[in-house]
């Protein structure tokens, strides 16, 4: 585990929003850091459209249910207005708003943080993870000293 792992979580209601990026099929097993790589690439080859509609310079990794079993969906993207036009070859998508239980971590930590989180935090935990929303990463503006924010959509215990 990264030395610079942050375990002091912070429950957070996030609005609705939508983002528009690039999307590829993730099958279970297969999520290295050479997938995500070749992913985000793509992404940056129409940084400039999806950068000329975001409402912000925060990049977002969402990983959706696919429906398939072993399949999500990742979307790498940036945040965008729900009307925002989809361009050729993109994909736009809503992020549900939710309570998030939420996790920094070093972008290079990214993996061993969610095996963490799934293997060992959520388990002890008093909350449910909600698997109506889905998990998502926010990246800082370009900024690596800035550490990348884990989502994990939960169902708080209201008793």
């Amino acid at each position: 585990m990264p030395n610079n792992f942050n375990m002091d979580l912070r429950i957070e209601y996030r609005r609705s929003f939508s983002v528009l990026g690039i999307q590829a099929d993730v099958k279970q097993g297969a999520e290295k850091p050479e997938l995500f790589a070749t992913i985000w690439a793509t992404f940056e080859k129409e940084i400039e459209v999806i950068e000329s509609l975001s409402l912000n310079r925060k990049y977002y990794g969402v990983n959706f249910p696919a429906g398939k079993e072993e399949i999500s969906e990742y979307l790498a993207g940036m945040m965008v207005s729900d009307d925002s036009p989809v361009p050729e070859g993109m994909v736009k998508r809503n992020i549900p708003g939710g309570d998030y239980a939420v996790f920094e971590c070093p972008v290079e930590g990214i993996g061993m943080c969610y095996q963490n989180i799934f293997i060992t935090w959520l388990p002890a935990s008093h909350m449910k993870f909600n698997p109506g929303n889905p998990v998502f990463e926010e990246y800082p503006e370009k900024d690596s000293s800035i550490p990348v924010r884990l989502h994990i959509p939960v169902e708080l215990d209201t008793n």
